[in-house]
């Protein structure tokens, strides 16, 4: 093998692997209606998606089949990579009622958006984002539920938003916000001495006393100095 070729191979080998492809969370649920029929679209249950930066690499996508067995399939921007039916055991918790695919106005990106404002107005700082797509409790609308975490995995808060109407309905967080930036801090002016106050208050007190004198010898000046005749209404005679 040549030199030159040996070099390229080691740098590919070498090379870091290409982020995984990223797709949205409705997209997930279209491939799996295109490659398994698009009766799944009606009874699709729940959508899960973990370390999304911002979407995750992979989702998760529950829905019931013709025989009304719960089906799991993960799922790429491409492709089902895996599927299978999901153990009873596993069913516990999964909401038995069909997300109202016709008013799932809200796709993934926009929830990221959505819980992001909501994070940088409460101060707090992320890295990655959980994703979970179902219908609320003994109600047809459904919700995403973002959790967002630390690099270690660590939850810090959780913002569940309206999947048709963009609304946040709860946000919790569970750590600190981050300080505000310090203010400013203006130098005070030291402080005066006794002998600079007592100068001061003299200063007060003479002006004081200079404008007292000024308005009492205006006052007594207008009333020793006689006012002037009036003038004649007839200054030719009659």
């Amino acid at each position: 093998m040549k030199p030159s070729l040996l070099l390229c191979c080691a740098a590919a080998f070498l090379a870091p692997a290409p982020a995984p492809a990223q797709t949205t969370g409705k997209n997930a649920m279209r491939i799996v209606a295109r490659d398994r029929g698009a009766d799944y679209l009606p009874r699709m249950l729940q959508l899960t998606g973990e370390n999304g930066f911002p979407q995750p690499p992979i989702w998760r996508v529950i829905a019931r089949d013709r025989q009304n067995t719960i089906q799991e399939f993960y799922v790429n921007k491409d492709a089902i990579l895996s599927e299978g039916p999901l153990p009873p055991a596993k069913t516990r918790g999964i909401s038995g009622t069909s997300l109202p695919m016709h008013r799932l106005n809200i796709d993934s990106t926009e929830a990221f958006e959505i819980a992001d404002r909501a994070a940088r107005a409460a101060r707090v700082g992320f890295d990655r984002a959980h994703y979970q797509l179902r219908c609320l409790e003994l109600s047809p609308n459904a919700a995403w539920f973002v959790t967002l975490v630390d690099p270690s995995g660590n939850r810090l808060g959780e913002v569940s938003i309206g999947a048709s109407t963009g609304t946040i309905l709860t946000q919790q967080w569970f750590v600190q916000p981050l300080a505000a930036p310090p203010q400013p801090v203006l130098p005070t002016p030291p402080p005066r001495s006794f002998w600079e106050r007592l100068k001061g208050s003299w200063t007060q007190g003479s002006q004081g006393v200079r404008q007292g004198v000024g308005n009492g010898a205006g006052w007594v000046q207008r009333k020793v100095t006689p006012l002037p005749p009036p003038p004649n209404p007839y200054p030719n005679g009659r």
